[in-house]
C-alpha cells in the first residue's frame, strides 16, 4: 500500500513538473505589436503549455535579451504558434472573479478557441480532491490535483458569461434571448450541454 502511495505522489509531481521553451510569437498592445520569443511553460507529461500559468503571466525576452514578465492587464492579446496550432489568448476583464486569488491584475489571459460576435474561451484550474480514510487498514490515502477545463462565452464587448451546468438549458436559453431560433433548439435538445461549440458556431452564422 505505501508503495502505491508513493509511486502516486511521484506521478503527480511529474504531471505538474514544468519545463519551458523559448517559443515565437507577438504580443498586441492597444496602439502597437511587437514580435517577442516567450518563455512557455509546458507540462512535463502531456508536453503541452501550462494555460493555467499563461492566464495570469507571461515571460519574454525583449531585444537585448532581457526577461520581461507581461500581466493580462498590460496587453491585449498574446499569440504564438505550439505544435500546428495557432494560439491566441485575450487579455479580458475577469468579471467572474475566475482563478488565482493572489492574481495582480483584473484582467485574465483567455485561450481563445471560436472566434466572432460570440466568442468562445477555454478557462484552466485545477480541481483537487482530499484524501480518503481506509477503515479496513486504518490509514489515509493521499488525495490529488488535476487539471480542469470550462468554457467560457462572451457576446461583442459584454461581460464573460460561465455557461451553468446543472441548469444548463434554462441558463443558456435566457444568455440566448436574442436568439429565438437557437432557443428553439436548444429547449428542443437538439443542442445539449456538451454541444456548446455547435451552439456557438450557430449563433454567429444565423443569429444577429
Amino acid at each position: 500500500m505505501r508503495k502505491i502511495v508513493i509511486l502516486i505522489t511521484i506521478g503527480l509531481i511529474l504531471t505538474f513538473k514544468l519545463e519551458a521553451k523559448k517559443i515565437e510569437g507577438k504580443i498586441f498592445f492597444a496602439n502597437d505589436t511587437i514580435d517577442v520569443t516567450f518563455n512557455i511553460p509546458i507540462k512535463f507529461f502531456t508536453q503541452e503549455p501550462n494555460y493555467e500559468k499563461l492566464q495570469y503571466k507571461v515571460k519574454y525576452f525583449d531585444s537585448t535579451g532581457k526577461k520581461i514578465v507581461l500581466r493580462p492587464d498590460n496587453a491585449k492579446e498574446i499569440q504564438f504558434k505550439y505544435d500546428y496550432e495557432n494560439v491566441r489568448m485575450l487579455s479580458r476583464y475577469n468579471s467572474l472573479g475566475l482563478g488565482n486569488i493572489f492574481s495582480m491584475s483584473t484582467n485574465i489571459f483567455l485561450k481563445l478557441e471560436t472566434d466572432g460576435k460570440l466568442k468562445l474561451f477555454n478557462y484552466y484550474y485545477t480541481q483537487s480532491s482530499p484524501g480518503m480514510y481506509n477503515a479496513s487498514t486504518g490509514a489515509m490515502t493521499g488525495g490529488y490535483s488535476y487539471s480542469v477545463e470550462r468554457y467560457i462565452l462572451q457576446k461583442g464587448d459584454g461581460e464573460l458569461k460561465r455557461p451553468k451546468s446543472l441548469t444548463f438549458k434554462k441558463d443558456m436559453v435566457e444568455y440566448f434571448s436574442d436568439c429565438p431560433a437557437l432557443v428553439e433548439k436548444i429547449e428542443s435538445k437538439d443542442f445539449r450541454k456538451n454541444d456548446l461549440e455547435f451552439i456557438v458556431n450557430y449563433y454567429n452564422s444565423n443569429c444577429r
